[in-house]
């Protein structure tokens, strides 16, 4: 168990046990040890991009922002050239989706209706015919931005939190057990984005998202959509979208009726870069 107050020299105990390690290996190979100073990106960043160039025999290691090298003296000159190009500072993004929406309905028939008036002379007849016909159209069109890094991992979320009714049916030895309460369901519309540059492109992974209530009441209609797209910096990327369609029909001895709907979805978005 580790006590308050000494989580520090645990981490600064690992630190000296590493450089040790290095030092005594650097001896056996004839390499020397260079320990570097990052000013810009963390070990972690970078240590997946260095160690592919790190020579056969070689190490390199690091925590926080240092890092430790065992190399000869040729190859810790490349490993110090790629630093240059790569511990800079992190790039200023502003991520955008735009998530563009259009709804659709008809609904159509004729109906008859009538009575019989039975008087004094012969029956009398007398009706009437109704034929409608109505349309509608709607549109729902949102952009989204949040500000993050290169690397940095961006979320945004905006919507409503409903109360909806939940009902549960257990079976038990006793019988069935029947409850009834509410839950709490989020909806929204945003997304989550981690992207990365290479020069002037980006290369982002995404999952965007867009609940919206459902026609009964407790329904939701809901979006999904994760992926992974790669374009120029500034530039709108179009990531997919979704297009439904309902058709009804009813009939009877003295009426009739159609409804359509249609429901489309299209989501892209663009990353900028931030002076």
């Amino acid at each position: 168990m580790v006590e308050g107050g000494s989580i520090e020299s645990v981490g600064s105990g690992m630190k000296r046990l590493l450089l040790a390690l290095l030092m005594a290996s650097s001896l056996a190979w004839g390499q020397g040890l260079e320990i570097i100073t990052l000013r810009h990106r963390s070990a972690d960043q970078l240590l997946p991009q260095l160690l592919p160039f790190v020579e056969p025999g070689g190490a390199l290691s690091g925590m926080n922002g240092t890092l430790f090298l065992r190399a000869s003296a040729a190859n810790q000159a490349e490993i110090r050239k790629l630093l240059a190009a790569l511990d800079t500072p992190l790039r200023r993004l502003m991520i955008s989706v735009r998530q563009d929406g259009a709804d659709s309905g008809s609904e159509g028939g004729a109906g008859v209706s009538g009575r019989i008036a039975i008087g004094g002379g012969a029956p009398a007849l007398s009706g009437t015919a109704r034929i409608y016909q109505s349309d509608s159209r709607s549109r729902r069109d949102t952009t989204q931005q949040v500000q993050t890094i290169d690397g940095g991992r961006a979320a945004i979320m905006v919507g409503q939190s409903l109360i909806l009714p939940l009902r549960q049916v257990v079976l038990t030895p006793a019988g069935v057990v029947v409850s009834e309460s509410f839950v709490q369901r989020d909806l929204g519309t945003g997304f989550v984005a981690v992207p990365r540059l290479n020069g002037e492109r980006v290369t982002l992974e995404i999952s965007p998202r867009d609940d919206t209530p459902g026609p009964l009441p407790g329904s939701v209609n809901t979006q999904r959509l994760v992926t992974t797209v790669s374009g120029r910096l500034g530039e709108w990327l179009e990531l997919g979208g979704t297009v439904g369609e309902h058709n009804a029909s009813s009939a009877g001895i003295a009426r009739y009726g159609t409804q359509s709907a249609s429901r489309s979805r299209r989501i892209s978005l663009k990353v900028d870069e931030l002076p």
